[in-house]
């Protein structure tokens, strides 16, 4: 058994909430953070099947890729549609949460996990998240205190350069500052003009740094008000680990036919459909699971071969053309459906003591006939 929050914490790890895109509505739905959980449903939709398997299996907590309230609710009828699963999933005590675009866009998420299915290597992201844009932070600290400025830093990641965390520049200078009635000053005298030596600690850090690292470092600060200034970097000095979609290459060039049986298999679809002219041999890939036409240009720029994604529109698939551009639209629901297997190998690995299922009830809304 579990408190739900633990388990949204782990699921986070791997799908950081500040990465979720504006629109969107990841994390919890519907519940509360500090139920008890001893069974855990998978899904990629929260249907009426999902729900109802949900209750039958004794289940605690519905974890779903697609987020069950996306736009604002104005009324709640419980009669049927929405309002009659919230009702539900509240009468039998079912949580609800939803990670999206945030595992979208995670180093480690949805698109890795696809991109390691089918081969595809040496991946970087397709569209890199502005979260991962890097900042100069600089903290002013009396030379005493600096070393715990230092250790709150690289515990709390700032400083990571590649291979090396808690990396840092420091270098001493005479600070001035006359305190003013009012104010409790750690040096000097109220309406006397003090000379101090400080250390200037220069480190690095990513956009979703600043709002966790900055309370913490205001908290324990010495000083009533802590001194310090963030510059941003050019945005091409980034990360680049998150965002949505990724690129990279297979161990060996393929043919055409080769990389779409290769696709079919990978994710259990029986049928792609495809737009622009076909390359004669496949090497460089890009994929964008669910909904990416729209990044059509990016992986154009970037010099794939072929681009894998879903909901291939008609207009899109012309623009594919004139791109020069092979796109292979695989559909929202073949490139994403298999979102539940990333999450259970993650729960499982960091939640043995829960039970981890996912539905039988993840089906794609078409019928092909």
């Amino acid at each position: 058994m579990a408190k739900a929050k633990e388990i949204y914490k782990i699921i986070e790890q791997i799908a950081p909430l500040c990465l979720a895109e504006d629109w969107d509505n990841s994390g919890l739905q519907i519940g509360s953070y500090d139920q008890d959980v001893k069974k855990v449903l998978l899904a990629l939709d929260v249907t009426n099947e999902v729900v109802q398997e949900a209750i039958e299996k004794g289940v605690q907590l519905i974890v779903s890729h697609h987020p069950f309230i996306f736009n604002g609710i104005k009324s709640l009828c419980v009669d049927n549609g929405k309002g009659e699963l919230v009702a539900q999933l509240i009468k039998n005590n079912i949580s609800v949460y939803s990670a999206h675009t945030n595992l979208d866009s995670a180093k480690f998420g949805l698109n890795h996990y696809i991109a390691s299915q089918l081969g595809i290597k040496a991946t970087e992201p397709l569209v890199q998240s502005d979260q991962d844009q890097l900042f100069k932070l600089v903290i002013f600290s009396p030379q005493n205190f600096s070393q715990k400025i230092l250790n709150i830093l690289g515990e709390n990641g700032a400083g990571l350069l590649g291979k090396y965390s808690h990396s840092s520049f420091r270098t001493a200078g005479k600070s001035t500052f006359k305190p003013l009635e009012g104010s409790q000053p750690h040096f000097g005298t109220i309406n006397k003009v003090e000379t101090v030596i400080e250390d200037r600690i220069e480190t690095i850090i990513d956009r979703h740094l600043i709002k966790t690292i900055l309370p913490i470092l205001k908290e324990v600060h010495p000083y009533e008000e802590m001194a310090y200034d963030l510059y941003p970097l050019d945005p091409l000095i980034s990360k680049n680990e998150n965002g949505l979609g990724k690129i990279g290459y297979l161990d060996n060039p393929m043919s055409a036919q080769d990389f779409i049986d290769l696709i079919k298999e990978s994710l259990g679809v029986s049928f792609v459909r495809t737009a622009g002219p076909v390359p004669e041999k496949i090497e460089k890939v890009a994929l964008c699971t669910g909904a990416g036409a729209e990044f059509l240009s990016f992986a154009k720029f970037k010099g794939a071969d072929a681009y894998i994604t879903g909901d291939l529109k008609y207009h899109e698939a012309q623009n594919a053309k004139e791109n020069n551009l092979w796109v292979i639209d695989a559909g929202h629901f073949g490139t994403e459906k298999n979102v539940v297997y990333l999450l259970k190998d993650h729960l499982q690995s960091h939640c043995p003591f829960i039970e981890i299922m996912t539905s039988e009830n993840i089906k794609s809304f078409f019928d092909i006939y």
